[in-house]
């Protein structure tokens, strides 16, 4: 059983990037994309990346990489969702001036999922874990 899931999560997590590169890369270069394990392409439209360039910090302009994962967060009881890592959680915090659960570690919850595909739909992705 423990296989079969695994090999369902591995599945649902075709799409995750590959070469994840900086904010401040992807401006420099004028190359908004990324690759997915599968072979495609996503393209990250030149309007979320200057909305994520006017919101971020000096130091995290040149540490968030994209796409942002948002996983779900099987710790929680509620069926919540989870950005782990510092910039990451951070920027999706300000984005939503919501306050960290602690360093590091922003819990989400469908309507924050909303209010984040809203606004940066292609420069997030969404992780299955088990």
């Amino acid at each position: 059983m423990a296989d079969f899931l695994a090999s369902v999560m591995s599945d649902l997590n075709s799409n995750l990037a590959v070469g994840k590169r900086t904010l401040e890369q992807m401006r420099d270069s004028g190359e908004f994309s990324y690759k997915t394990r599968g072979g495609s392409e996503v393209e990250i439209p030149k309007e979320q990346i200057d909305y994520l360039w006017d919101i971020c910090e000096e130091t995290e302009k040149i540490r968030l990489r994209l796409p942002i994962y948002i996983s779900t967060d099987t710790s929680s009881e509620t069926g919540a969702w989870k950005v782990e890592g510092n910039p990451e959680a951070v920027v999706i915090a300000r984005i939503l001036g919501k306050k960290m659960f602690k360093d590091g570690y922003l819990r989400l919850y469908h309507p924050d999922l909303k209010d984040v595909k809203a606004k940066i739909p292609d420069a997030i992705m969404m992780v299955f874990t088990p």
